[in-house]
């Protein structure tokens, strides 16, 4: 499976974006179709390709939650080779993902997006072991080779944060070398490395950036600035639904079944087996600290603490994190009472 990250996909975007961005804030105001019955067309762009990830957007399709707003929202599939920041800029689509560092990174290139909620309260992104090692924190894999992608800064933060120190190798989306390489310590999402190494036999201790304390939000859902300013309606609608239809997803084993059945439809790579792994794993990272009472929160701390770690590791930051979210849209739609256990052998 391949690796993913938002910080990647902008940086491999930058060039084409730096041509575009004088129409793209022209574009991004574009009003999409209506149909005759006064329907609007909304393209969101995944943040991967159709997986678990996205499961609460599927749920709230299949449940009729879009349909009950008015609006025919288009899951468009994610991917390494796609750039949600400039489909959104240019008002190809209405709604993209990325990661707290790729919001920044936009508005720094001149990139006007905003950002409207955060599904990942606790970010899931993370270092694994091999489970016989007995490792279990950070202190434990230091003097060790990590395995991780350019330009992620997690462990930036965990060396200047636990004072411990480490090799790295770049990480290119296979674990082969981790699978059989005990002493390496492998970057990854809970929800798709480790899945992938237990798997094939190897069972993991999986331990987050944010047990270092680097912990910005990811999976934030973003629009354009100039969309965001004149399709306030349109966009309040679609957050209502879609975090109901997260709510619904995470807390009713058969509408997660049902988005599943459509997830596995649309993306023939992907397991019934993988699909149930990652609705269950997933979980606990988006009902996390403000997310138990409401869905897609986010607040000014938590953008001014990850600002100032940015700072900290000798990175660009914005003058005003105030500039870089809005969450005026944001219905209060609280996390499940309850998470049900996934179907017995579903994985």
């Amino acid at each position: 499976m391949s690796s993913r990250s938002s910080i990647g996909r902008f940086l491999a975007a930058a060039v084409a974006m730096a041509l575009t961005v004088t129409i793209s804030a022209c574009a991004g105001n574009a009003a999409p179709a209506k149909s005759a019955d006064g329907t609007t067309s909304f393209t969101l762009v995944l943040p991967w390709y159709a997986d678990p990830e996205g499961g609460g957007f599927f749920a709230a399709r299949s449940e009729g939650l879009y349909q009950n707003k008015k609006l025919d929202v288009i899951l468009q599939p994610g991917g390494p080779q796609v750039s949600a920041t400039q489909l959104v800029a240019s008002g190809r689509a209405q709604v993209g993902f990325s990661d707290a560092a790729g919001i920044i990174q936009a508005r720094q290139q001149g990139i006007l997006i905003v950002a409207i909620g955060a599904l990942y309260q606790d970010n899931p992104v993370g270092m694994m072991v091999h489970a016989d090692t007995g490792i279990t924190s950070f202190a434990g894999m230091a003097g060790k080779t990590w395995a991780v992608q350019t330009g992620q800064l997690g462990p930036d933060w965990v060396k200047k944060s636990t004072g411990i120190d480490f090799g790295t190798q770049v990480y290119n989306g296979s674990i082969a070398n981790f699978l059989t390489n005990d002493g390496l310590v492998q970057q990854g999402w809970p929800t798709n490395e480790a899945y992938e190494a237990e798997k094939s036999g190897v069972k993991v201790n999986f331990v987050p950036f944010s047990a270092a304390g680097f912990n910005p939000y990811n999976d934030v859902l973003f629009t354009s600035e100039s969309y965001l300013a004149g399709h306030r309606q349109e966009l309040t609608d679609f957050l209502a639904a879609s975090l109901q239809g997260w709510s619904d997803y995470m807390g009713n084993v058969d509408v997660a079944k049902t988005a599943n059945d459509a997830i596995l439809k649309a993306n023939d790579q992907l397991t019934e087996q993988s699909a149930w792994y990652a609705w269950d794993k997933q979980r606990q990272y988006v009902v996390a600290g403000d997310g138990a009472k409401q869905l897609g929160a986010m607040n000014e701390q938590r953008w001014a603490t990850f600002a100032d770690q940015l700072k900290q590791l000798g990175q660009p930051v914005p003058d005003d994190v105030r500039t870089l979210f809005d969450t005026s849209l944001l219905p209060t739609i609280p996390a499940p009472a309850t998470l049900p256990a996934a179907p017995a052998g579903s994985y």
